[in-house]
């Protein structure tokens, strides 16, 4: 009876890890938005489209923005497509740390994401050009 109450458990445990291990939603929306601000160096308090909030309210509505520009990223990651999801994540926090902070894009390119580019990615980036594939080909998979 234990034998079978012992293979239970372990066949629950390793036959859908995808649901054991994954993140949720503002899990991964918090580690993402925590991850890409670590590497600003100037705007520490500004939003991602670069506002500068006046009060508590405003910082507390920058973080919650913060949390949201990596929604689309956190969704591919809850669908199982966690390449995807990782790319999407990166090119998010470069284009956001490129108009902000052109040093700390690069830094979080080299360090976090370990590109291979990461200053003709911000550069680029920071003129608008479309450097999702670029991304794709410069970080490695995980």
């Amino acid at each position: 009876m234990r034998g079978i109450l012992l293979f239970a458990l372990l066949f629950g445990l390793f036959a859908s890890p995808g649901e054991v291990w994954a993140r949720s939603g503002p899990e991964c929306m918090t580690a993402w938005s925590r991850a890409v601000r670590s590497y600003l160096s100037q705007n520490r308090k500004a939003t991602p489209d670069g506002k500068v909030p006046d009060d508590l309210d405003g910082e507390e509505m920058a973080a919650q923005a913060w949390m949201e520009a990596f929604r689309p990223a956190c969704e591919l990651e809850q669908s199982g497509d966690s390449s995807e999801a990782r790319v999407q994540a990166a090119l998010t926090g470069t284009l956001i740390l490129a108009r902000l902070d052109p040093q700390g894009c690069e830094a979080f390119l080299l360090s976090y994401m370990s590109s291979d580019r990461p200053r003709d990615i911000c550069s680029a980036a920071g003129q608008g050009i479309d450097v999702r594939d670029d991304i794709a080909r410069s970080i490695p998979e995980r």
